[in-house]
C-alpha cells in the first residue's frame, strides 16, 4: 500500500517536472528571447533615427519604419507567449506607451523638422527632450525583460523542487521496496545481498542529484527490473536537465550577439557624429574619442587616448584657465552646452559647447563619464561679426547709436558721470549736392578717423548718421575741461582733407550735455539735448562753436514742443486767423492790396508771434497744411468783402519753400480760386529768395505753372539771399519786393539811398514792380516816392488787422 501511495506521488511530480520544462521551453525561453529582441528593436529604432539627422539618408527612414513594425509583432507575441501573467501584460502596455511617447513627442518633430536639404544638428533641448524619451522607454523595457526573467526563474524553479521531491519519492519507493526485499533476503540466499546493496547505492548517487553516473543492473531479474527503471527515471532528468541548460545557454549568447551588435551600430553612430565624443574613466583619463573628437582636438587617437584632462589647457568665456575639476561635467555632473575654449597644441583655438553625463551610476562600481562637445568656433566668430555689425557704423566702423546708448546707460547703471558731446559737420550737405556722396563718404570717413585721434582711448566716438557724430566722455563734467575737449575736436577738423583731387575745409558745431550720477534721462534724452544744444551753438554762426544745454534751453524746448503739438489741433480747433496788412501805391496813394498774415491767437499762450510758431510749423511738416488754411481763409474773406463793397483790391500770400516741393500745390491753388470766387489777377503769391535760390531750375517750373493759372508772382525778402537781377529775369516774376533791412535805415544811409535806387532801376528795367517792406516813417514813405518806387508797405500805413476794419476807410472808394 505504501509503495502506491509513493508511486501515485511520484508520477503526479514528474507530470509537474514536464509541464514546468514544456512552459520554459515553450512560453518562457521564447519570451526572453522576444523581450531581448524587443530591447534590440528599439535601439536600433534610436540609431536609425540618429544616423538619419546625421546623414539625411532616406534609407534610414525606412529601416526605422521596419523597426517599428518589427516591435508591435514581438510585443504581440509577447503577450501571447505569457497570456496568463497580468504583470507581464501591464509591462507591455507600459512599453508601448513609452515607445508612443518617443516616437510622437521626440521622434517625430526631429524627422519632420529635418525633411530639407541637408542634414541637421539637435539643438541641447532638443537632445535633451529626446534623451529623456528614451531614457522612460529604457527603463520601461529593462523593467519588462526583468519580469520575464523573474517568470523563468519561478518556473524553473518548480521543475527543480518538483524534481527533487520526485527524486526524493524515488528514494523513498526504492528504500520502500528495499525494506520489502531486504524481508524477503532473510528468506533468500545470501547471494542477493550484493546485488541489492549496489542498487541501493545507484538509488542515493541519483536521489542525490548525481546524474552523471549510470545505474547498471545486477542481480535477479527483480532487482534488474528496479534498476532498469532507476537509469530510465535519471535519462529522463538528465535529458531534461542539458536540455535547459542548452537554452539557458542560448539565449546568453543571444542577448550577448545582439548587445554587441547594438554597441557596434552605436559605434557607427558615434563615429558619424560631427560632434566629439570622448569617454573619461574615473581618474579623468580618456578611454576613447570619435574621429570628430580627434579633429576638433587637433590630435591623433594615440595621442588623445590614455591622456589626462589636465594636459588639455582650456578656459572659460571670460579668459580664466580651467583646473581638471572645473571641466564641465567633471566629476559626474549633469551639464548641457557650457561654453569653453580650448587651445590646441597647433596655436590655434577652438569654442566648445560641451555635454557631459555619467556613463554607469551603480553603486561601488568606479563611474565613467562621456563628454561630447560641438565645435562653435565658426558659429561664434559669425555671433560675433553680426553684434558688431549691428553696433557699429559700417561706414566708419565707429560706434553706432545702439552702442553709444548702451554705454550711456551702462555708466548710468554703474553711477557714473557722463557727458555727451554731439559734433555736426556745418554745410556738410553742399559736399554731398556737389561733389556727390562718394566723396561725402569719403569725408564721413576722415572726420571720423581725425575724432578718434582727438579722443583718449577710454572714451567713445560714435556716429549717429549723415554727419552727426558723438564723444562720450566718461567722468568728466567740468566744463572747463569739456570747453578744451570741445576745441581739440574742433581743431581736429580744421586741417584740409583731400578728396578726389580735391582740398576740402570743414567746420563742425558741438552741443554738450552733462549727466550726473541720479540724473533719470534716458540715453535717447540725453541724445535729444545734446542735439538741441548743438543747433544752439550753429545759431551763434561762423562755425566752429560749442554750446551746452541748460535749463532756458531746456525750458524753450520744452515750449516749442508743446507749441508743436498744440499746432497740429489748432486748425481744427478754429485758432489760426489771417491778419492784413495794405500795400499802398506811391503814385496814387491808395491800397490796391492787401498782404495776408497767419497769426495764432492760444488759448494758454495768448497770442504767438509768427516768428516763434512758423519755424515750428517749418521744421515739422506742418507749414503746408496751415498755409493751406491761410489761403483759403483768405480767398475766401476778401472775395466776400470785394462782392459785398465792391472794392478792387487784391490779395498778397506767402508760399513757404516747402510748398514749392509739394505736387498738390496747383491743385490747392486751383481749389482757393474757384471755391472762393476771387479772381485770378487778383491774387499774388509771393516766394523768398532763399526758396528760389535752393534750386532754381525747380523753382522756375512750379512758377510757370502758376503763372499758367492767371495768378502774378512776387519774389519777397530781396536783397537777403544771392540771387542777381540777371537770375531772375529768367524767372516768371512780376513784382520785386526790397527786403525790410534795406529800408529801415534808409533816411540816414546815402549808401542804402544808392542800393535801392539801383534795385528800383534795374526792376524796372526787367519789367518788375517794385514794393518796399519795412516802411516805418514819414521820411522812408517820402524818400520812397522819390527814388520812384511803385508800393510801400509797413506799420507806418498800418499795422496788420483784420480785414473789415483794415478796408473800411477805403470803402467809399469806387471800384476801378
Amino acid at each position: 500500500m505504501v509503495s502506491v501511495v509513493i508511486t501515485g506521488a511520484t508520477f503526479a511530480l514528474r507530470q509537474r517536472v514536464e509541464v514546468s520544462t514544456d512552459n520554459l521551453i515553450d512560453r518562457i525561453v521564447p519570451a526572453q528571447t522576444e523581450t531581448a529582441q524587443l530591447i534590440t528593436a528599439y535601439s536600433d529604432q534610436e540609431n536609425r533615427v540618429r544616423a538619419f539627422l546625421l546623414t539625411d539618408d532616406p534609407s534610414f527612414l525606412t529601416d526605422y519604419a521596419l523597426g517599428q513594425a518589427n516591435a508591435s509583432q514581438l510585443q504581440d507575441s509577447l503577450g501571447r507567449h505569457l497570456t496568463g501573467d497580468p504583470v507581464v501584460h501591464e509591462l507591455v502596455s507600459d512599453v508601448a506607451s513609452a515607445a508612443r511617447r518617443w516616437h510622437q513627442q521626440s521622434v517625430e518633430p526631429l524627422i519632420s523638422r529635418n525633411r530639407g536639404p541637408g542634414p541637421s544638428k539637435l539643438t541641447p533641448q532638443e537632445r535633451e527632450s529626446e534623451e529623456e524619451r528614451a531614457d522612460e522607454l529604457r527603463a520601461e523595457l529593462f523593467e519588462l525583460r526583468a519580469r520575464v526573467n523573474e517568470i523563468g526563474m519561478a518556473e524553473a524553479g518548480k521543475a527543480d523542487g518538483a524534481r527533487v521531491a520526485a527524486n526524493w519519492l524515488t528514494v523513498a519507493l526504492a528504500l520502500a521496496g528495499l525494506l520489502a526485499w531486504t524481508a524477503v533476503g532473510l528468506l533468500l540466499r545470501k547471494s542477493l545481498t550484493r546485488p541489492l546493496r549496489t542498487l541501493v547505492s545507484q538509488v542515493n548517487q541519483v536521489s542525490e542529484g548525481d546524474l552523471d553516473r549510470a545505474v547498471h543492473e545486477s542481480g535477479p531479474l527483480e532487482l534488474a527490473a528496479v534498476a532498469r527503471a532507476v537509469e530510465a527515471m535519471r535519462t529522463r532528468i538528465l535529458s531534461e536537465t542539458r536540455h535547459i541548460a542548452q537554452m539557458q545557454e542560448e539565449l546568453a549568447h543571444h542577448e550577448k550577439a545582439e548587445r554587441r551588435r547594438a554597441e557596434q551600430d552605436f559605434e557607427i553612430v558615434v563615429d558619424a557624429l560631427d560632434e566629439g565624443v570622448i569617454v573619461l574613466d574615473s581618474n579623468a583619463v580618456i578611454e576613447s574619442a570619435n574621429p570628430a573628437a580627434q579633429r576638433i582636438f587637433g590630435e591623433t587617437d594615440s595621442e588623445i587616448i590614455g591622456s589626462s584632462l589636465d594636459a588639455w589647457p582650456v578656459f572659460d568665456e571670460s579668459g580664466v584657465a580651467l583646473l581638471p575639476e572645473d571641466w564641465p561635467g567633471w566629476p559626474g555632473e549633469l551639464v548641457n552646452s557650457q561654453v569653453i575654449r580650448l587651445d590646441r597644441a597647433d596655436g590655434t583655438s577652438a569654442w566648445l559647447a560641451v555635454t557631459s553625463r555619467v556613463l554607469n551610476t551603480a553603486e561601488g562600481v568606479p563611474y565613467k563619464v562621456v563628454m561630447s562637445f560641438a565645435d562653435i568656433t565658426e558659429s561664434r566668430a559669425a555671433q560675433s561679426r553680426l553684434e558688431h555689425e549691428a553696433t557699429h557704423d559700417p561706414l566708419t566702423g565707429l560706434a553706432n547709436r545702439t552702442l553709444v546708448l548702451r554705454h550711456i546707460e551702462h555708466a548710468q547703471q554703474q553711477g557714473r558721470s557722463i557727458s555727451v558731446l554731439f559734433l555736426d559737420l556745418d554745410n556738410f550737405k553742399i559736399i554731398n549736392d556737389s561733389l556727390g556722396h562718394g566723396v561725402g563718404d569719403e569725408v564721413v570717413r576722415s572726420v571720423g578717423q581725425r575724432l578718434v585721434h582727438a579722443t583718449p582711448p577710454e572714451d567713445l566716438v560714435g556716429r549717429l548718421g549723415g554727419d552727426e557724430f558723438v564723444v562720450l566722455a566718461h567722468d568728466e563734467s567740468d566744463h572747463d575741461s569739456l570747453g578744451r575737449r570741445c576745441g581739440r575736436l574742433l581743431a581736429s577738423l580744421t586741417e584740409p582733407i583731400r578728396a578726389q583731387g580735391r582740398q576740402l575745409h570743414l567746420t563742425g558745431s558741438i552741443g554738450v550735455v552733462v549727466s550726473e550720477p541720479g540724473d533719470e534721462r534716458s540715453g535717447q534724452d540725453l541724445l535729444r539735448d545734446a542735439d538741441v544744444a548743438m543747433y544752439q551753438a550753429k545759431t551763434r554762426g561762423g562755425g566752429g562753436c560749442y554750446a551746452y544745454f541748460d535749463v532756458e534751453l531746456r525750458k524753450g524746448v520744452q515750449r516749442r514742443m508743446d507749441l508743436e503739438q498744440d499746432l497740429r489741433h489748432a486748425v481744427r480747433r478754429d485758432q489760426l486767423w489771417v491778419a492784413y496788412q495794405p500795400v499802398v501805391d506811391l503814385r496814387a496813394d491808395r491800397t490796391v492790396s492787401v498782404e495776408g498774415l497767419l497769426r495764432w491767437r492760444h488759448p494758454v499762450h495768448g497770442p504767438v508771434p509768427p516768428s516763434e510758431f512758423i519755424p515750428v510749423a517749418e521744421g515739422s511738416g506742418l507749414i503746408n497744411p496751415i498755409s493751406e488754411h491761410m489761403l483759403r481763409t483768405a480767398t475766401t474773406e476778401l472775395a466776400a468783402e470785394r462782392e459785398r463793397h465792391q472794392v478792387d483790391v487784391g490779395l498778397n500770400a506767402n508760399l513757404s519753400p516747402r510748398q514749392l516741393d509739394d505736387p498738390d500745390l496747383l491743385a490747392l491753388v486751383q481749389h482757393a480760386l474757384s471755391d472762393s470766387g476771387l479772381p485770378a489777377h487778383a491774387v499774388c503769391l509771393e516766394v523768398t529768395e532763399e526758396a528760389i535760390m535752393h534750386d532754381p531750375a525747380a523753382a522756375a517750373r512750379v512758377l510757370n505753372a502758376l503763372r499758367e493759372l492767371g495768378v502774378s508772382l512776387a519774389i519777397d525778402d530781396f536783397g537777403t539771399g544771392y540771387s542777381s537781377l540777371a537770375q531772375l529775369r529768367r524767372l516768371p516774376l512780376d513784382t520785386l519786393k526790397i527786403d525790410r533791412s534795406f529800408i529801415t535805415d534808409l533816411g540816414d544811409s546815402n549808401e542804402l539811398r544808392i542800393i535801392v535806387t539801383s534795385i528800383v532801376t534795374m526792376a524796372h528795367a526787367i519789367g518788375l514792380d517794385v514794393v518796399a517792406e519795412g516802411v516805418e516813417t514819414a521820411e522812408q514813405f517820402d524818400i520812397l516816392k522819390e527814388l520812384g518806387c511803385d508800393h510801400a508797405q509797413g506799420y507806418y500805413l498800418s499795422k496788420p488787422t483784420s480785414l473789415d476794419q483794415l478796408l473800411a476807410p477805403y470803402l467809399g472808394t469806387p471800384a476801378e
